[in-house]
């Protein structure tokens, strides 16, 4: 079974601490959900902690929703955290929320997201526009919060992260 991973990385004008702590703070995770209309949210996680689970109702098309249920399966403190579908309509969907210092006022975020789909690799193509939109409005509200601008270094699939 093939897979692959989606890839978007900016580069943000904001210390690696202030940017992991964001992601911590109860506002991450609303300021997020912001960038998915129609989401709503069941049960949020009440931290970044391995086990913690969130609970969302998913528009898959106009008023058919679907269960997803994420929990958290990795925590390094200020360097990545990583989310994992138990149930939802991907057949595989790991986020990892990579945290890279580039100096002390300069972070980057990598979102990397194994992922695999019916029909794949042809839905990859399909998956593609809807995966670079929502991470690109993510990382625009997460910029916005820091009153900096998001500077986009890399959006694509690949078949191993890379560093």
């Amino acid at each position: 079974m093939s897979m692959d991973t989606f890839i978007f990385q900016s580069k943000f004008q904001v210390p690696i601490e202030r940017l992991f702590q964001f992601h911590e703070d109860p506002i991450g995770f609303e300021t997020l959900m912001k960038a998915n209309q129609g989401i709503r949210v069941i049960q949020k996680p009440s931290s970044l902690n391995v086990g913690e689970t969130a609970i969302l109702k998913v528009p898959i098309l106009p008023f058919l929703y679907t269960e997803w249920i994420a929990k958290h399966t990795k925590y390094e403190k200020n360097s990545l955290f990583q989310d994992n579908q138990e149930k939802g309509p991907f057949l595989k969907f790991l986020h990892t929320h990579r945290f890279i210092k580039v100096n002390e006022n300069e972070s980057i975020l990598s979102d990397e997201i194994e992922i695999n789909f019916y029909v794949w690799p042809i839905s990859k193509f399909i998956l593609f526009p809807m995966l670079y939109l929502m991470f690109k409005k993510r990382h625009k509200l997460t910029a916005e919060y820091f009153s900096v601008k998001p500077n986009l270094i890399f959006s694509g699939y690949s078949r191993t992260v890379v560093n």
